[in-house]
């Protein structure tokens, strides 16, 4: 029977004539797998970890800032007053 008329007919399930790998190959690959995979799953942590970190010293510099800036704003008119948006009563 012809080659191709076989792999035509051939279960997509049924292991072919072409030699199979060996085990200790198959053993190698499934190791190198599972590190890619350990590597991945490290770098994702250690990635949210680092911008969780990067989140709240952002926040903390924020909330410094608000502070010195309410700490500071009897110094300084009030900015709407400035631009006109609100009015100033004179009595």
């Amino acid at each position: 029977m012809d080659a191709s008329r076989k792999a035509l007919f051939q279960s997509p399930h049924v292991p072919s004539a072409e030699p199979t790998l060996t085990t200790s190959t198959t053993t190698n690959n499934n190791a190198m797998i599972l590190n890619t995979i350990e590597l991945e799953n490290a770098t994702q942590f250690y990635h949210s970890e680092t911008e969780k970190e990067l989140h709240s010293q952002h926040l903390q510099k924020i909330r410094e800032n608000i502070q010195t800036l309410t700490a500071d704003a009897w110094l300084y008119q009030d900015p709407d007053k400035l631009i006109g948006f609100q009015r100033v009563t004179t009595h």
